[in-house]
């Protein structure tokens, strides 16, 4: 159960978990609490449902919910991230037996977790939980540790993927190409990566910037291109949503992201995989993954000047992207690939079926 169908990292991982498993005992349906206008990634074979939840307290949808589940008779229901933890409660109600829940990042509005309401909402439904999944260990220890989640319901899996979907020969561009993949919300920060190229371009002039390309759509979108039209940011182009990443994935030099908050996000994971760099914020689990001035850098969140500096790294000294990217793409082999994290939800769901 999920807030919505995209094409972002949670529908990733779910999706990658459905194909992975097609040859495992396991039928897979997927409620949507938004209305659903596209599949975008999920196997045709898979039901979707809509629960067409309104904004704010739509207490009719619990009811809708009530009537799917004493339809399908699912035995687990797993749950992803604060806008479907309410739903736990009914789905008892509805006769699920087993109950999951993951928490893959925090909300724009609150990066650190620190918002009473929601924790208190979250602590209050692990009477209804039987596992608390986190993608992180940066999260696991918020679970456990400042939200209070019982430490023998807190489960650590951490995002994996395809390594051989993603292993791709690179060579350098002839003019750098930077990109970032994510959806275009405030809490992706990409401000602050348009504020880093303005520090470069300071630098070192327009012509000697590297390209970088805005993949996803969202809310932030208009004002990003607004702010490039009025401070010359010629070299920035908006690809909007694409469900062909590894394409894009195979003409980038360099990866970026700018979060203030994050789990372990898989656009960075396949980045990695694809033997390219990452440049990134340190906040989340990104820690975890990417080691500074090994596999790429991290820097502080919200400083451009620090975003900038990272990024120089690469446009000076370009053989250190082809160093990192092979650093990376060993780092994603040995502790990232998809079956490790399929095999770890698999033994959740075996658990209690």
């Amino acid at each position: 159960m999920i807030d919505k169908l995209t094409i972002g990292g949670i529908d990733r991982v779910i999706a990658n978990f459905i194909i992975g498993t097609q040859d495992q005992p396991i039928t897979n349906i997927i409620i949507s609490l938004k209305a659903v206008d596209s599949r975008n990634l999920m196997p045709s074979h898979v039901d979707v449902i809509s629960l067409d939840k309104q904004e704010g307290h739509d207490i009719p949808s619990h009811y809708r919910l009530w009537k799917i589940l004493r339809e399908i008779k699912p035995d687990i229901i797993h749950t992803y991230n604060l806008s479907c933890i309410e739903f736990h409660p009914v789905a008892w109600i509805a006769g699920v037996r087993w109950h999951i829940h993951a928490e893959h990042g925090r909300l724009a509005d609150d990066p650190e977790g620190l918002n009473k309401k929601h924790n208190q909402l979250r602590r209050a439904m692990a009477v209804f939980v039987h596992s608390y999944v986190s993608v992180s260990a940066d999260l696991h220890a918020w679970l456990v540790d400042h939200v209070g989640i019982p430490e023998n319901k807190a489960v650590l899996i951490q995002n994996g993927i395809n390594t051989e979907q993603f292993n791709l020969d690179k060579t350098l561009s002839k003019k750098l190409r930077f990109a970032i993949i994510a959806r275009v919300s405030l809490v992706k920060d990409h401000m602050n990566l348009l504020n880093a190229f303005l520090v470069l371009k300071e630098e070192l002039g327009l012509d000697a910037l590297p390209q970088l390309t805005i993949v996803g759509d969202g809310d932030q979108k208009d004002i990003l291109q607004e702010f490039c039209r009025e401070n010359g940011l010629d070299n920035v182009e908006f690809l909007g949503a694409r469900d062909d990443i590894r394409t894009i994935l195979a003409s980038t030099d360099v990866f970026v992201l700018s979060s203030i908050a994050e789990g372990i996000p898989m656009t960075i994971l396949e980045a990695m995989s694809a033997k390219t760099p990452v440049v990134s914020t340190n906040v989340g689990g990104i820690s975890e993954v990417v080691a500074d001035g090994v596999e790429g850098y991290l820097v502080e969140k919200s400083n451009p000047v620090a975003l900038a500096k990272a990024l120089k790294n690469y446009i000076c000294q370009p053989e250190l992207i082809i160093e990192h990217g092979e650093n990376a793409r060993l780092k994603v082999l040995s502790k990232f690939n998809e079956k490790n994290m399929i095999d770890a939800y698999l033994y959740q769901y075996r658990m209690y079926a």
